[in-house]
């Protein structure tokens, strides 16, 4: 009895956090970055809605039900990939949408040294005072974690140069 109330009050109620998780690492034998981002369903739907003219029918239990594709042109307006200064877009890979969460996993192909990359990653930002996205990257030499917040919304990666061209 105590289980379901406690299941139906966290229905009803928003969660107290504002909060994704993301990573960038790199895939040798794809030749590129694998990007994955973790976010709240609901607060995703309340970022889409912020952006986008979403059809009714797309919006059902607080979570977007909606064609995937807007997923990457979301993921590539909240986050910006500048890798040796050169922006890249993500290519959305999959997706799943959780009652909870929607995880979303998307490609940057690239292949040549990498010097440097520039994240900016402003998920949520203009919407929750408190949001903060968390940010990891991977590499052969280089293994770095972010936090991203309204106040904080860029990072240039300092990283120790990796050569991931293929040989």
């Amino acid at each position: 009895m105590i289980k379901l109330l406690a299941i139906y009050i966290s229905l009803i109620l928003p969660h107290p956090v504002h909060v994704s998780m993301s990573s960038m690492e790199y895939i040798p034998g794809d030749k590129g970055f694998r990007v994955t981002v973790r976010m709240y369903s609901d607060d995703l739907l309340i970022d889409l809605l912020s952006l986008y003219q979403l059809p009714q029918e797309y919006i059902a239990d607080n979570t977007y039900k909606g064609p995937d594709d807007i997923f990457g042109k979301y993921i590539n307006e909240r986050i910006q990939v500048k890798i040796n200064g050169v922006r890249y877009n993500a290519e959305l890979i999959e997706t799943e949408k959780r009652e909870i969460e929607t995880i979303m996993r998307f490609f940057i192909k690239y292949e040549g040294t990498v010097n440097n990359i520039n994240i900016s990653n402003t998920i949520l930002t203009l919407i929750y005072m408190d949001q903060v996205n968390l940010f990891i990257y991977k590499d052969a030499n280089n293994e770095l974690a972010f936090r991203f917040t309204g106040d904080h919304s860029s990072e240039n990666l300092k990283l120790v140069p990796t050569d991931i061209t293929v040989k």
